[in-house]
């Protein structure tokens, strides 16, 4: 359990340190929360959405970052329906 704590506390540490545009943030919230929920990573990327401030993040990146654009693409083919992102015309949307 220290040790779960500890990485807890140094993601939340090292998100702190990083500025807001900064992707890495973005996986360090997904590790805290697997760690915090003991769940995968499919159910901890749908509850890092549930925050607003992260719904509106990941849109933006995912549509103006090349790379985060094809990881969103992969996403969608990997789930299928059970996507929490959908292709609307030109734009990729969080559902």
């Amino acid at each position: 359990m220290e040790d779960t704590d500890s990485l807890i506390a140094f993601y939340r540490a090292r998100r702190a340190e990083l500025g807001p545009s900064d992707g890495s943030r973005w996986y360090l919230l997904i590790k805290e929360i697997r760690l915090l929920k003991g769940c995968g990573i499919d159910e901890a990327h749908a509850i890092a959405l549930t925050d607003p401030a992260w719904r509106r993040w990941l849109e933006q990146q995912i549509n103006s970052n090349p790379a985060c654009h094809k990881a969103a693409l992969r996403h969608i083919r990997r789930n299928g329906d059970a996507s929490l992102i959908a292709q609307q015309d030109e734009r990729l949307a969080v559902l």
